[in-house]
This record gives C-alpha cells, structure tokens and sequence, in this order.
C-alpha cells in the first residue's frame, strides 16, 4: 500500500511540476516581452525567455524547500524540449547532444543570473542579458537594463508568494513594464 501512495504522490507532483512549467513558458511567450522589452522573437530569443521564467521559478521553489517540485518543473521544460525537437524531424541520434547544449545554456546563463541575483547587482545581470539576448542590437543597454529590472519586479512578486498560493494560482509573473 506504502508503494502505491508514494508513487500517486509522485505523479501528483509531476504533473503540479508540469502545470507550474506550462505557466512559466505562457508567460516568457506574453507578447509585450518581444514588442517593449525587445528581445528578438526568434527560437534563441524564445528560449532566453524560457530560461529566465523558468529559473526564477525553480529559484522560488527552492527557497520555499520544494526542490523536488523544482525538479519536476525543470525535467518539464526539457522533455518539452525533447518533444519539440522530434517534432521539427530532428533525428533520435542528435535529439540528445541538441538537448546536451540547451541544459549547458541553461545551466550557464542561470549560474550567471544567480550569481548578480544573489549580490543584489543589477548592473552585472543587465550586462548579462546584453551579452545573451541582446548582443546584436545597437540599443542594448538600455534592454539589458530593462529587462534586469523586470526579473526583479518577478523576484519581488514571487517573494511574496507562499508554496501554497503558487501552487494553487501559479506563480507570480508581472506584466513586463
């Protein structure tokens, strides 16, 4: 019976997981993020976003010690990636190294958005976000910029979010000003 209840709570989580991925990946697609925030709407430019939404999320989770939901949002994000990937015809054989680099982007640009997070340096995640999203544009800064204080306008909404209301309304995304 111990067996039976461990694995319902489980698929619970996963699918709480899933549904928390699926809020994050609506709102990194919210339209004002391409138009006034600038980022470039191209697959590189969506994945950027996908990243920053689903990190701060992931972040969230595990300040509030609910890592194994954490977990669960992340191998969402990447089994949807998976899927999207043999979906475009990608074969079996490069599914896996293509999935390789995008949890390597992932991982190094999250290391990065952390590490300015975590000093309160606002002025290094900008300089960030102009090096990964907005390299290619002429106006950068003031991009990079705006788009480091939208990622603290998420932090400080989903600051004041409890697990519970995250997991009863989702998490917090403020519309990009």
């Amino acid at each position: 019976m111990a067996l039976f209840s461990r694995l319902f709570k489980k698929n619970k989580v996963r699918a709480k997981g899933k549904w928390l991925y699926e809020q994050a990946l609506a709102a990194s697609r919210r339209v004002s993020l391409y138009k006034a925030g600038g980022v470039p709407d191209t697959v590189d430019g969506r994945f950027d976003l996908l990243v920053i939404h689903v990190w701060m999320l992931i972040r969230r989770l595990n300040a509030l010690e609910a890592h194994p939901l954490g977990q669960e949002v992340f191998d969402a994000m990447f089994n949807d990636m998976d899927n999207a990937l043999r979906e475009l015809g990608i074969s079996d054989t490069a599914v896996g190294k293509r999935i390789k680099d995008m949890a390597k982007v992932f991982y190094g640009r999250t290391e990065l958005y952390n590490a300015a997070q975590e000093r309160g340096d606002a002025e290094a995640l900008a300089v960030t976000l102009e090096r990964n999203i907005f390299s290619d544009m002429e106006n950068k800064g003031p991009l990079g910029q705006a788009m480091a204080a939208h990622m603290q306008a998420i932090e400080n909404a989903m600051s004041a979010q409890a697990l519970e209301n995250i997991l009863e309304n989702g998490p917090c995304y403020p519309a990009f000003a």
